[in-house]
C-alpha cells in the first residue's frame, strides 16, 4: 500500500489498526521518517562572485542575468571608461596568461578558466580561501584551503600557493588539532564544532604537493613557514592511533559528528603521515622512525580492516562512499584493488541527474548530486587512467555550471545547479582532474 499524503496515511493506519496493532503503526511511521529524501529541488544562491574595481568581492544573486566581461571577474555592466575597471580587467587577464589553464583548447577551457578567476576571487590578500562567497562558507576550511594551494600551484600560480598554506600557518595549532574551520580574519573558529582529524591530513599532503610543483625559491619559504605546523600535525596523527593502528573516530568531509571510525578520516591521515614522511629531508627531520612506523602501521590496518569489506565508509558494511578515493592517485599509488573500489563506488553512487551523492549511507536528498564527490570520483578515475569516465563526469560538471559559469555545491533532482557558488573545493578539484589529464600529478610515495 502506498500513501500519497501523510494524511491519507493516518486514515488508513486508523482502518488497519485493528489488523496490525498501534506498535506496528508507529513502527511504519518511523520508518517512513527515516526514509531517503527523493525529488528534491534547492535553490540557487548565488550566480558566482565578482571583484569590484576597487578590489571588493560582491556575490552577484541567482538569476541576475548578469554576465562577465571575457576573462576576467569584471561585470559586464562596469565602466570600462573608468581606469580602475581598465585596471581590474588588465589585471585579471594578466594573471591568467602568467599561469596555465588546464584543459585549455578543449571543451572545458571555459569551465577551467572560471573556476581559476573564482579561486582567485575566493582568496583574499592574506591567503585566506573562503569555502564560498555565502553566510556560513564565508570561512577558511583546512581542506578546502590544501585543495586551493594545490590547484594554485599545479596551475603556476606559485604565489597564491604560498599565501594560502602561510594562512595556514599562521592559524595552525600548537598541537596539531586543527579546528573544522576557521574566520577569515584569522583570529580563531567561528562556532565550536568539533575538531576534526582529516584536516591534518590535508594540509600535509598540500605541503608537500606545492614544495613539488612551484619554483624552488617559493618551496624553500613554504616549507621553513610551514615545518611547525608539519611536525605538529603528524605527530597529532600518530598520537590518535590505537593500538589497531587505526585512529580514532571524528567529523570527516561529512562535517556530521561520527562515533565510528570513516574512511573519510584513516584515508586522509595516511596520506598526511606518508607526506610527512617526504618531507621530512627537506624540512631537516633526520630520523622520523615514528612517523614511519605509524603510516606502516596505518596503511596495513586501512587495508587489512577496509580493504577487506572493499572500502566502504565505516567498518563492515557502512556502504561505498566518496572516500574511497583519498586512496586512489594522486593520493596514493595505484593498486587493484583501490581502482576496482572506485569505479564500484562512482557506479554505487552515481543518482539519476548523473552526478554523485557523498555515500550509500547519506540518507538526505539522496537524488541530489553532490559536485565535490562528483569532483573527487573524477579526479581518481583520471588518476587511475580510465579517461573516458574521468571525462563523462567533467562533461556533468561542466553542463551544470551556473549562469555566470561557476560550479555550484549542488545539482537537484531536477538537473539544475543548486546552493551555493562558486564552491572553491570542487573549483579546486575540477582544476587538478584537468591537469592530471594532461600530465600525471605527483603521487605521494607509500610509507618507506
Amino acid at each position: 500500500m502506498v500513501w500519497t499524503t501523510y494524511a491519507g496515511f493516518v486514515r488508513s493506519s486508523r482502518r488497519l489498526r485493528w489488523r496490525i496493532g498501534l506498535p506496528a503503526v508507529i513502527l511504519i511511521i518511523a520508518a517512513l521518517s527515516m526514509a531517503p529524501s527523493r525529488g528534491t529541488v534547492l535553490p540557487l544562491r548565488a550566480d558566482g562572485v565578482t571583484v569590484e574595481p576597487g578590489g571588493a568581492v560582491a556575490t552577484v544573486p541567482a538569476a541576475s542575468g548578469a554576465a562577465f566581461v571575457p576573462g576576467t571577474s569584471v561585470l559586464s555592466t562596469e565602466d570600462r571608461s573608468d581606469p580602475a575597471v581598465t585596471a581590474r580587467i588588465d589585471d585579471d587577464r594578466r594573471w591568467l596568461a602568467d599561469g596555465d589553464i588546464p584543459g585549455h583548447g578543449t571543451r572545458y577551457h571555459a569551465m577551467s578558466e572560471r573556476a581559476l578567476l573564482d579561486l582567485r576571487a575566493l582568496t583574499s590578500p592574506t591567503g585566506a580561501l573562503m569555502a564560498a562567497p555565502i553566510t556560513a562558507w564565508r570561512h577558511v576550511w583546512p581542506r578546502d584551503a590544501s585543495f586551493a594551494a594545490a590547484a594554485y600551484a599545479v596551475t603556476g600560480h606559485d604565489e597564491e600557493a604560498a599565501d594560502v598554506l602561510g594562512f595556514l600557518a599562521r592559524v595552525a595549532p600548537a598541537d596539531g588539532q586543527w579546528e573544522a574551520r576557521y574566520l577569515a580574519d584569522g583570529s580563531g573558529p567561528p562556532d565550536d564544532r568539533p575538531q576534526q582529524l582529516d584536516s591534518a591530513g590535508w594540509v600535509l599532503w598540500a605541503v608537500w604537493l606545492v614544495s613539488r610543483t612551484v619554483e624552488p625559491d617559493v618551496a624553500a619559504e613554504v616549507l621553513e613557514e610551514l615545518r611547525p605546523a608539519v611536525i605538529a600535525s603528524a605527530n597529532a596523527i600518530v598520537d590518535s592511533l590505537g593500538d589497531d593502528g587505526l585512529p580514532e573516530p571524528s567529523s570527516d568531509y561529512w562535517e556530521k559528528e561520527e562515533t565510528e571510525l570513516t574512511l573519510g578520516v584513516a584515508a586522509p591521515l595516511s596520506l598526511g603521515l606518508r607526506s610527512a614522511l617526504a618531507l621530512a629531508p627537506l624540512i631537516g627531520v633526520e630520523d622520523p622512525y615514528v612517523w614511519t612506523n605509524a603510516a606502516r602501521r596505518l596503511d596495513e590496518a586501512v587495508e587489512r580492516e577496509f580493504g577487506a569489506h572493499g572500502y566502504p565508509r565505516t567498518l563492515p558494511d557502512g556502504g561505498a562512499d566518496a572516500a574511497v578515493t583519498f586512496l586512489a592517485p594522486p593520493f596514493a599509488p595505484s593498486t587493484p584493488d583501490v581502482s576496482e573500489a572506485v569505479r564500484a563506488t562512482e557506479l554505487a553512487l552515481r543518482v539519476p541527474n548523473g552526478g554523485h551523492r557523498p555515500g550509500e549511507a547519506w540518507r538526505k536528498d539522496v537524488d541530489v548530486a553532490w559536485t565535490p564527490e562528483t569532483a573527487l570520483l573524477a579526479l581518481a578515475l583520471a588518476g587511475n587512467g580510465d579517461r573516458e569516465d574521468a571525462d563523462r563526469l567533467l562533461t556533468f560538471l561542466d553542463s551544470y555550471r551556473t549562469p555566470l559559469g561557476s560550479l555550484p555545491e549542488k545539482v537537484d533532482s531536477e538537473a539544475t545547479p543548486a546552493s551555493v557558488a562558486p564552491l572553491a573545493w570542487t573549483s579546486s578539484l575540477v582544476l587538478l582532474t584537468l591537469a592530471e589529464l594532461e600530465k600525471p600529478l605527483p603521487v605521494v610515495p607509500a610509507a618507506g
